[in-house]
């Protein structure tokens, strides 16, 4: 799968899908039925006898039988959760109901469990979690401990500021006066001092990185652009995302899984690369992540590295 531009829709957040649409080679589309955002088949007789992982997920020891997926949970537009509606929303949270319904698990036997980002590798390794869809960008010191399925997103990196700022204009015009946050843990937090002369500030989550800005404490939160939207797009009187082209290589999202879980990881591959194909992975963008205005880029599967 090459690495393509594919531009959706600004709908409404979680809206009822009634169609995708995949364009094929010849400039032709094809229609694939969704019932809805989150709504898709659940496959059967699904058997992966090599995954130590699977096995685990249908193992009826322990009280399992279903399938535990580490997401974010303050993430608006990847993955939000929803304290009134007790709903978790958001384009991971999608690519993880997807995922779980093609390994053959229901809506009910689908758990999710919200992760920092500090600790994505060891939930993984102490078997906290079976998955982890949650803003996962590859990196080959992860890969070292963790497997990663993908890419499934790629998205550059950027600048949130209040929407009242003039002085800051990008990473560039920061100096030593100024503090800029990025969660413990991520690869946004080790590039702060290398494109600005800001403090670096760490937080635990970026949305506590958020709630500093609003209040005044810091000056800037720099992470994924994907990310960032979806703050500006809940809040846009307060905040607001700036470009930072000099920040060096996208990030790639991949879905997390244990070492070495060969089979797994291809069958997660199967699913995503499918889900491209037959329009399910436009569905979900349009429905979570378009109304934020970012581009929906999907990057070459089994390609950790960008030009």
């Amino acid at each position: 799968m090459r690495r393509r531009d594919l531009r959706g829709s600004r709908g409404l957040l979680r809206v009822l899908l009634t169609i995708g649409i995949a364009a094929s080679a010849t400039g032709c589309v094809t229609i694939s039925p969704i019932t809805a955002a989150g709504d898709f088949p659940v496959a059967s007789r699904v058997n992966l006898a090599n995954s130590p992982t699977f096995q685990r997920m249908i193992s009826r020891d322990q009280d399992r039988g279903r399938i535990i997926i580490g997401v974010k949970d303050d993430q608006p537009g990847l993955g939000y959760y929803d304290g009134t509606t007790k709903t978790y929303t958001g384009f991971d949270v999608e690519i993880a109901e997807l995922i779980a319904a093609k390994l053959g698990f229901t809506r009910d036997e689908l758990q999710f469990v919200p992760v920092e980002s500090a600790n994505r590798e060891t939930a993984l390794q102490n078997n906290s979690v079976d998955l982890v869809v949650a803003s996962y960008s590859y990196t080959a010191q992860r890969a070292q401990v963790v497997d990663f399925a993908g890419p499934y997103f790629e998205t550059p990196e950027a600048l949130l500021v209040r929407s009242d700022e003039t002085k800051i204009t990008g990473m560039g015009s920061l100096n030593t006066d100024n503090q800029v946050c990025s969660t413990s843990g991520s690869n946004s937090y080790l590039q702060i001092s290398s494109l600005s002369s800001a403090q670096p500030v760490s937080r635990n989550t970026f949305s506590e990185c958020v709630s500093a800005l609003k209040q005044h404490s810091l000056d800037g939160v720099f992470t994924d652009q994907a990310v960032l939207a979806g703050y500006a797009a809940q809040d846009p009187q307060h905040l607001k995302v700036l470009d930072v082209p000099n920040s060096g290589k996208p990030q790639l999202y991949g879905v997390g899984l244990q070492f070495g879980d060969d089979t797994l990881k291809e069958r997660i591959d199967e699913i995503l690369k499918a889900a491209e194909t037959d329009g399910t992975w436009q569905a979900i963008f349009n429905a979570t992540l378009a109304p934020s205005g970012i581009k929906p880029v999907t990057p070459a599967d089994g390609v950790w590295s960008t030009p």
